[in-house]
């Protein structure tokens, strides 16, 4: 509310009636009343990231592990197919 009336007299001193001052700072607050993020909403945003980021991360290590996986085995393919290839002379 101190904010409403800090607007009110911020009117007023503009030489705006009283009345109407009141009328414009409680047009205002309610516009911007459901656009305005508070404390904890953002604590939730950056919860909801780090959340997100952590499953970023698990998935990425996941992606490695499996690429890792398949060079080697793809690796070990080659090598051993290799082993059999028959030498030049």
């Amino acid at each position: 509310m101190t904010d409403r009336l800090s607007l009110t007299n911020a009117l007023a001193d503009a030489n705006i009636e009283r009345g109407k001052a009141e009328r414009i700072a409680t047009e205002i607050f309610d516009a911007i009343h459901e656009n305005v993020a508070t404390k904890a909403d953002i604590a939730s945003v950056r919860a909801d990231l780090q959340h997100l980021e952590q499953r970023i991360e698990r998935k990425i290590d996941t992606m490695v592990n499996r690429l890792v996986a398949a060079m080697v085995a793809a690796l070990a393919v080659l090598f051993g197919a290799l082993h059999y290839w028959p030498p030049h002379s």
